[in-house]
């Protein structure tokens, strides 16, 4: 084990044919969605977009940025919501023509198989793959060792899958990487980071690092990486400490990490993700999917607190949750829109949402537990929402979706007479301990105000989204101002500004009030490292410090 790693040189490759638009009214027409993402939140500007289809080629013309100083902002599928992808200006290279499998992994030693994908590859089109075992694609390629593993997994009698589960499965697994993506899920199966095995990435300067999990280990706080004319970067990890929470804002950093892990949640600027091998894992045979409707929020909140507890014997995969005024809406607005939600009574005033796994020969101990702490907390399975298939799963995900859609669909109305108003969504996460006395807060300040909300979300990794929705400009001031004083309580109580969102171009002020200005610096330190000319996804994360020009 080494914190060493040397650098590849990237082999010479022609360029001339890689796609490339510099007409700016051809990019500003044709070409506008690349210059913006889900934020809506920035004016996006390039001088030109590249759209590599190799590794080789994007080292090349990162090669090339690097020594005539150009800024490049890196894209994926632009599903992000804190502007990273939106270019301000330099080139964009968009990786939209990297999309092939590469090959499929097993090891012994840990009994796990996994597949490999450029970065360009949706989550979608790979979990299908995956589930449904069409895997022609990878045929003949990879490894001797690769081959066999192919081979094998196609010949297993289980269903396997990527078992993370983000909202966006349109996301492409270099964003989903770089972004240390995750979802509902994330409560049984943590998030990206715990289920990538190996990346390549291109660094500014055009070489390249491939990164096995487990190779590349820190040593007194440092990394060392040999580039490809011999000059050794040392990489210095942060020290800050990071939270005990579901987390997405900044650099990871502890001591004796892996180098891997630098990476993955950096959102891009210390390297342009090329490869991604993904660990897979079994599907459960069987599921049982319930949403239980509770006479009020304490409920709620205090049968997810009983059911998540060690003592449960009901393991649950995920815990989501709505509030009464998303309630509200779903009850005022949900059926124009075609979805139904069988058994909610009128006096429902909050929803938990959850899936569990059980084994034929103890489905009718886990359904009696259950009902025990549903029946603690005023409600019971008889007057909930269950299904025992992926059919009712995916109705019960439309409902899910339908929230924070009919919000965004109240923003549209608003913004037609008022310009200034845009969604303000939440992304903070707490500590266990700290959740109840969090959410009180949200709630009492917007009530307090008049301010119009609601509040959705992950609440088994204590990580609710409030959506605050203003009726006019002024509104979103207020809103914007709520954003900080919440971030900071988020902070106080040894949470995190931004749980699965990231920070981007959006929310640097947020991760400042989490980290520091001394943690900022710890940040620019990786990144200047790495990118000394500061080249790579300018502006996000981090600002350019002074003495880079």
């Amino acid at each position: 084990m080494t914190n060493h790693m040397i650098a590849l040189k990237s082999e010479d490759v022609e360029i001339s044919q890689v796609k490339t638009v510099t007409d700016q009214s051809e990019i500003t027409d044709t070409y506008a969605l690349y210059l913006d993402d889900e934020s809506h939140s920035f004016e996006g500007m390039a001088e030109k977009i590249v759209f590599p289809s190799t590794e080789a080629e994007v080292a090349v013309l990162m090669k090339e940025a690097f020594e005539a100083g150009t800024a490049v902002t890196i894209q994926g599928g632009r599903t992000g919501l804190t502007g990273a992808a939106v270019p301000l200006g330099g080139i964009a290279m968009n990786l939209e023509k990297m999309t092939d499998l590469l090959y499929m992994n097993y090891t012994q030693e840990e009994e796990l198989y996994s597949i490999a994908a450029e970065a360009g590859a949706t989550l979608e089109d790979v979990v299908r793959a995956v589930t449904t075992k069409s895997l022609d694609a990878l045929e003949r390629k990879g490894t001797e060792q690769q081959q066999v593993a192919l081979s094998s997994f196609k010949e297993e009698s289980d269903t396997f899958t990527f078992p993370v589960d983000p909202t966006e499965m349109s996301a492409w697994l270099g964003g989903l990487v770089a972004c240390n993506a995750s979802g509902a899920k994330t409560f049984k199966y943590g998030a990206v980071r715990d289920w990538v095995c190996r990346i390549r990435v291109v660094l500014a300067n055009g070489d390249i690092l491939d990164i096995n999990r487990g190779d590349v280990i820190s040593k007194d706080g440092k990394f060392i990486i040999t580039l490809s004319d011999g000059t050794d970067v040392e990489v210095v990890v942060p020290t800050y400490e990071m939270p005990k929470t579901k987390n997405a804002a900044g650099l990871f950093a502890k001591p004796n990490m892996d180098l891997i892990d630098l990476f993955i949640g950096s959102e891009g600027i210390l390297g342009v993700i090329t490869l991604v091998e993904l660990v897979l894992n079994k599907l459960p045979d069987n599921i049982m999917t319930v949403m239980a409707f509770f006479p009020s929020e304490d409920d709620a909140v205090n049968f997810v607190y009983d059911i998540r507890s060690p003592e449960s014997i009901v393991k649950m995969y995920f815990l989501e949750y709505f509030g009464p005024n998303a309630i509200k809406m779903i009850k005022e607005k949900a059926s124009s829109a075609g979805i139904t939600v069988p058994a909610m009574k009128d006096d429902t005033k909050a929803i938990v949402f959850f899936e569990f796994s059980y084994a034929e020969d103890q489905m009718e101990e886990l359904i009696m537990a259950l009902e025990e702490v549903l029946n603690k907390h005023n409600t019971s399975s008889e007057s909930s929402w269950a299904g025992l298939d992926w059919t009712e799963l995916e109705k019960m995900k439309k409902v899910r979706h339908f929230v924070p859609e009919a919000v965004n669909g109240l923003i549209a109305q608003r913004k037609a007479e008022y310009s200034e108003v845009h969604k303000i969504g939440t992304d903070m996460a707490v500590p266990d301990e700290a959740f109840r006395d969090y959410l009180k807060f949200y709630r009492t300040t917007l009530e307090k105000q008049g301010m119009e909300y609601v509040i959705f979300g992950h609440i088994g990794s204590n990580h609710l989204h409030v959506n605050m929705i203003p009726r006019n400009n002024e509104e979103v001031k207020q809103g914007m101002d709520n954003y900080m004083m919440f971030a900071k309580r988020a902070v106080e109580l040894g949470g995190t500004v931004a749980a699965e969102h990231g920070i981007g171009k959006l929310k640097r002020a947020f991760l400042e009030a989490m980290y520091g200005p001394e943690g900022i610096s710890e940040m620019q330190a990786v990144k200047k490292a790495l990118d000394p000319k500061w080249i790579i996804n300018r502006g996000n994360v981090v600002p350019v410090p002074a003495d880079v020009s």
